[in-house]
């Protein structure tokens, strides 16, 4: 029952610290709520069929309040990202409809299932700020076929993180006025993440498509771009990459 805990815990702790203005501000930025599950190799199987399980039962029985799509990584992490409004989303209990039409035992045990698939998981805000993203046909949300992930975190200390928002906003005037044709979304690190960080994340068909992209994005920005990739690292602490895929077959959207 680890994972009922948590987040009971964790709408407590949300409770205590209200979002910014700007974090309920939709015309600037949109917020999510991101589980993320680092599961044991020997359970990935385990876990995408419980994770399936959850997606039929919600399916079956028409949740509503129920909404998140899932990204899974080369380390074996898989995110569960739901959209939300405001403090209010937060309080409300998805699953509560579906304990009821699947009854209590089954559907804790489908979650106990769930916590035998790792030893710890956790729980955040991320919000996508649309001023720095950058997409030149106007479309931050990815397009159909374009499954690759490629997420870059950029970790800063609370006293740098001005300075890398500042990087990030010049990088995307270099990309508008060089007319790139590579996009990307920028999130910001929210409550209860593990540090401060931005993420960078450029959607693409593959790792091969990603690849050529980047490459031709690289030879169109030109040596404008070293001095601002040179000051980006100077502002920063750490780095981590991930490339995953969407998975449509482990997420669920209501009707």
């Amino acid at each position: 029952m680890k994972t009922r805990n948590f987040t009971l815990l964790l709408l407590v702790l949300f409770a205590l610290h209200p979002f910014s203005q700007k974090a309920q501000d939709t015309s600037e930025s949109q917020a999510y709520w991101v589980h993320e599950d680092p599961v044991y190799p020997s359970k990935v199987s385990d876990f995408e069929e419980y994770s399936s399980t959850l997606v039929e039962n919600c399916k079956k029985y028409g949740i509503k309040k129920a909404n998140w799509f899932t990204i899974s990584t080369d380390d074996l992490k898989y995110f569960s990202i739901s959209p939300i409004k405001n403090m209010a989303d937060l309080d409300k209990s998805r699953f509560s409809l579906l304990r009821d039409k699947m009854g209590e035992t089954e559907f804790n045990d489908l979650f106990d299932n769930f916590d035998n698939c790792y030893d710890a998981h956790t729980d955040y805000i991320i919000h996508l700020d649309k001023e720095l993203s950058y997409s030149p046909n106007g479309i931050i949300t990815p397009q159909d076929g374009m499954e690759y992930r490629r997420m870059q975190f950029y970790y800063s200390t609370p006293q740098n993180f001005q300075k890398v928002l500042d990087v990030a906003k010049r990088f995307k005037e270099l990309y508008v006025k060089r007319k790139s044709k590579e996009s990307y979304r920028l999130y910001r690190s929210g409550f209860g993440a593990a540090g401060q960080f931005i993420i960078v994340a450029i959607s693409a068909k593959s790792s091969e498509d990603y690849e050529r992209i980047f490459k031709e994005n690289q030879n169109l920005l030109g040596e404008e771009r070293d001095p601002l990739f040179n000051e980006l690292m100077k502002n920063i602490i750490k780095v981590e990459t991930l490339n995953g895929y969407m998975r449509s077959d482990l997420s669920y959207k209501p009707n």
